[in-house]
């Protein structure tokens, strides 16, 4: 329909697109987008849908879903389509699960506008080519567009999505609270020596513990016991801290010391002591309870710090409004110029065998 280069340039310029909304609307996603990296070419692959939905929207889709017995349905491709786009667009203003929505939203909305700039604009014309046996008639018609409800529905999810980047603009510069956690740990017990970084978004409760051992049993024992929140810009000395936590039924005690500080957030930036602990072995298969290593003593240094900030005003804030700027845009085109937007077809004609009358 258009050709490798058209394809190639809406696929990547999806893909661009789906970046800066992902970004864009890190203040409705959460401030620990900031530091999470969205990997993959899903956004990419939503701009080719919302191309189709323009280009196609009363093609008739066949699929099957597998739940408990397989379901098989035929469908317009414009239902499909806004059902698909509408939960991405809900999902994400929900924070629902931890897939980059809004980088779906953002490549969808640019396939809708990529689609106008690239695709063949409203006429008729037909070529023959001629192969002797067979001929090809290849002609570009003029399309009836979006259907009046179609129109509605996309309408109103764009503006809600213009909305939210119009909101992620305002908000984006009072940005706070994405912290990333460097943790330092002397396990006395082993003699042995780890670290390794975490995630924590206190203003969300959001946290990614440290892939590595004796890190995430760290953050794990602070995180339980409350010290990663203190009194804001605060210097407090801990003293024989303890706490007993249950986990799968088994208790885990907890005994903290050492220097802690905290930031105007009251979020801890800063510790130095020690940590005496009961540790838990998980089996990896089965995540259960396999084991418990009792009193393990950890020598601990841990700092923090804020990311948000001057990154929500000077990144988050223009691509929140370049977010809204490209669906004003996807609106204008859906709304205005839907029936602008037409695709070459080939239409394969074999004549008759018989020789007709001269």
């Amino acid at each position: 329909v258009l050709g490798s280069i058209k394809f190639l340039t809406l696929y990547i310029t999806a893909g661009v697109s789906a970046i800066i909304f992902h970004t864009g609307f890190i203040p409705l996603g959460g401030p620990i987008n900031l530091i999470i990296p969205a990997v993959g070419a899903s956004g990419a692959i939503s701009g080719i849908l919302g191309a189709y939905l323009m280009l196609f929207p009363r093609r008739r889709l066949s699929m099957c879903y597998l739940f408990i017995i397989p379901l098989c349905f035929t469908t317009v491709a414009s239902a499909f389509l806004l059902f698909w786009f509408a939960l991405q667009v809900i999902y994400g203003y929900l924070r629902f699960g931890s897939v980059a929505f809004f980088a779906h939203v953002g490549g969808f909305v640019a396939g809708i506008a990529m689609i106008y700039i690239l695709s063949r604009r409203r006429y008729t014309r037909e070529t023959i080519y001629d192969f002797g046996l067979f001929k090809v008639f290849s002609t570009w018609v003029e399309r009836v567009g979006l259907g009046k409800i179609t129109k509605i529905i996309l309408a109103m999810l764009l503006l809600a999505v213009m909305a939210g980047g119009i909101y992620s603009g305002i908000v984006a510069p009072n940005l706070r609270g994405a912290y990333v956690v460097d943790i330092k740990v002397w396990n006395r017990d082993r003699g042995s020596y780890s670290e390794d970084q975490a995630v924590y978004a206190p203003l969300t409760g959001d946290r990614i513990a440290p892939s590595r051992d004796d890190p995430r049993v760290i953050f794990n024992r602070l995180y339980w016991s409350g010290l990663l929140n203190g009194p804001p810009e605060t210097s407090k000395i801990i003293s024989d801290a303890r706490l007993i936590r249950s986990e799968q039924g088994v208790s885990i005690n907890i005994m903290v010391n050492g220097v802690a500080e905290y930031d105007s957030n009251g979020v801890l930036i800063y510790f130095n002591g020690r940590i005496v602990t009961d540790v838990l072995k998980i089996s990896p298969i089965w995540n259960v309870v396999v084991g418990v290593e009792r009193n393990i003593v950890y020598d601990v240094n841990i700092s923090s710090k804020d990311l948000a900030g001057e990154t929500g005003k000077y990144v988050v804030t223009p691509l929140s409004y370049l977010s809204s700027a490209i669906t004003l845009f996807a609106l204008y085109i859906a709304v205005n110029k839907d029936k602008e937007i037409v695709a070459e077809e080939s239409i394969f004609h074999i004549p008759p065998l018989v020789p007709g009358p001269i």
